[in-house]
């Protein structure tokens, strides 16, 4: 299969670095023509800074979008209706109104499209969600987690604070993960409880987010993001009636990715613990890269990935609001 990179950053080099045999890379795009050339160097592809004549070239049948999120959704559905397979990176666009248009689009046309959240596929989340669908341990009670990262000089300044790139603050570039990761393990949230402040950087938008999610079954979810962090971190953590599980870190600047699973003894008190650490190996994009392909083996063509992310950008502006 010929693909089509678009976006040659950081996140379009992950994907083109994990992608599994069989798959040629045709074409780099990026409106940079300096990064789309060195991303094509190490991919020996061509390049490009047109994506519309990317996306309605016939050789390519499937493109990756890893691009600011105010272009991800209009180059989405121009890949669609060019009837290309499209893997578009979180949160999928700048609102819920973006990935309704997807989702539209992808309708009329029987192509897999597919979006990134790869935290799912971590080793950590991936045993956790074993752990929890045993059933072994009883229901899930509340979940707690913590995402956030410190900056660097002139963050403040960069797309990601600029709401019609990004379409907010930190909420929309952390925040999405988190929402995802609760939706796979308890199922989508009815109501919530925020606050999105803005703490420290000189922004309009938020650089930090407070939230509590409930859904019908009483059951919630403490989330908080922040880029006023100054130490990365990522802590996620499940409560269940008879045991816990607690996932730290992410690998390298987040620190070693581990899971400590205690379980409750019978009369209570210290409970028994056991602890599984990680490599440093990122294997997620690979793993995400290898669903992607082996849907579109599968004609895959549902709309559940499309769906769930949705949901994250319904969430999202219930928190915007309820922040109000």
């Amino acid at each position: 299969m010929n693909i089509a990179i678009i976006g040659a950053g950081l996140i379009g080099k992950k994907r083109s670095e994990a992608l599994p045999k069989g798959v040629t890379v045709k074409v780099i795009c990026d409106v940079s023509e300096d990064r789309a050339k060195a991303l094509a160097a190490d991919c020996n592809s061509e390049f490009a800074t047109d994506w519309k004549k990317v996306v309605a070239d016939k050789s390519i049948q499937g493109v990756f979008i890893a691009t600011t999120h105010n272009w991800l959704a209009p180059i989405a559905i121009g890949a669609i209706e060019n009837g290309k397979h499209v893997f578009m990176e979180k949160p999928g666009g700048c609102n819920a109104a973006d990935l309704r248009s997807i989702i539209s689009a992808q309708k009329k046309s029987p192509v897999t499209v597919m979006l990134g959240y790869n935290h799912r596929l971590h080793p950590s989340m991936q045993k956790a969600r074993e752990l929890v669908d045993s059933g072994k341990y009883g229901p899930v009670l509340f979940i707690r987690a913590k995402y956030g990262h410190g900056g660097r000089l002139g963050y403040e300044k960069e797309w990601r604070f600029i709401k019609e790139i990004s379409g907010g603050g930190e909420l929309v570039d952390q925040g999405p993960h988190l929402i995802d990761l609760v939706n796979m393990f308890i199922g989508k949230m009815d109501s919530v409880k925020a606050n999105s402040p803005t703490l420290f950087w000189d922004t309009k938008e938020e650089d930090t987010s407070f939230f509590i999610m409930k859904n019908k079954k009483n059951q919630y979810a403490h989330l908080s993001v922040s880029c006023v962090e100054w130490k990365n971190l990522f802590q996620f953590e499940i409560m269940l009636k008879k045991a816990k599980i607690q996932i730290d870190g992410l690998g390298r600047s987040y620190g070693k990715e581990t899971l400590t699973l205690y379980t409750m003894k019978p009369e209570m008190g210290p409970p028994d613990v056991e602890v599984i650490e990680y490599p440093e190996y990122d294997s997620s994009w690979k793993d995400e890269n290898e669903i992607f392909f082996n849907r579109i083996a599968k004609k895959d063509f549902s709309s559940s990935a499309l769906k769930d992310g949705l949901y994250v950008w319904e969430m999202i502006e219930k928190i915007y609001e309820d922040g109000k």
